[in-house]
């Protein structure tokens, strides 16, 4: 079980392993054959790529969200929304590919700083995402990452996000 005070530790081999075990076991619980079923891209060995949509006065929104398995089952995956056509994100070119999201559970930023001097960054703000946990934010404990938790955890929470406190897209 993640813990809301420890830094993550990347394990490349039991990530690969866990996301080969519970691939099939979230296409099962979708009713999915294939993730071409839904959409999703595997462009690599340990990362996803996740359409989404947010809708906000009408009108429809889609972004993609990539899913990292560095680190994976000890602790979430890592979650980035990025710029479709090249499946990255960088700051300030591609901010407007990222949702912003005001959920109490799930909150984005297009750029994040912990402390003076360290790397800006994108941060999903969710206890469900591995960023979470690098930056040491405070969980409560009904809401902390476990061993039990796939990677389905993850996408669900930053749909149900999108689904109730899409604000637009950042500028």
């Amino acid at each position: 079980m993640a813990r809301a005070r420890e830094i993550p530790t990347v394990d490349v081999k039991a990530g690969l392993a866990a996301l080969e075990e519970d691939l099939p076991r979230v296409l099962r619980v979708l009713d999915a054959p294939s993730i071409d079923a839904l959409g999703w891209t595997r462009p690599t060995k340990l990362s996803l790529l996740i359409p989404m949509t947010g809708t906000m006065s009408g009108k429809v929104d889609r972004f993609v969200l990539r899913l990292g398995f560095q680190a994976y089952r000890a602790w979430p995956p890592s979650a980035q929304f990025v710029n479709p056509d090249t499946g990255a994100y960088i700051y300030p070119d591609d901010q407007s590919h990222v949702p912003k999201l005001t959920s109490p559970e799930c909150q984005t930023h297009a750029v994040y700083q912990q402390h003076q001097g360290a790397e800006k960054r994108q941060l999903i703000c969710c206890s469900a995402t591995l960023e979470f946990y690098e930056v040491l934010h405070g969980v409560e404990p009904h809401h902390v990452w476990r061993d039990s938790d796939t990677f389905l955890t993850t996408i669900t929470a930053i749909r149900k996000a999108l689904a109730s406190s899409y604000q637009g897209r950042f500028p």
